[in-house]
């Protein structure tokens, strides 16, 4: 992750946001930006609520449909390596839903904090 301080804004856009999550990534961004675009379109179509959501087939069946079978794997990478342990998704197996999680921005809010604490 590689940012310049000075331009974040808490007024970013996703892409924005991918941007400094997945520096080096192009593949990876693209795709992450993709599903969790989607994840939320489809939840706010679908009158969902909060937290924004999808079942584990539909996304699979995006996946397959929009990313086609050469970036398969690599969606679900994105996905596995990123956007789970990030916790910009999380995963309910009881319930079979991917939801767009705002764990991510308590964990960057937790870092802020240990750094703050470790300059001080």
């Amino acid at each position: 992750m590689y940012f310049n301080a000075s331009k974040v804004s808490s007024n970013m856009g996703l892409k924005e946001i991918t941007e400094i999550v997945f520096t080096n990534a192009e593949s990876y961004k693209e795709i992450a930006t993709l599903i969790l675009e989607w994840m939320k379109v489809k939840s706010e179509r679908e009158n969902r609520g909060y937290p924004k959501w999808v079942t584990t087939q539909e996304l699979s069946d995006y996946i397959n449909e929009r990313l086609k079978k050469r970036r398969r794997s690599a969606a679900y990478a994105v996905i596995k390596d990123y956007l789970l342990p990030l916790g910009i998704l999380e995963y309910r197996i009881s319930e079979s839903k991917y939801i767009i999680s705002r764990d991510f921005a308590g964990a960057l809010k937790r870092l802020a904090d240990a750094y703050t604490k470790w300059t001080a």
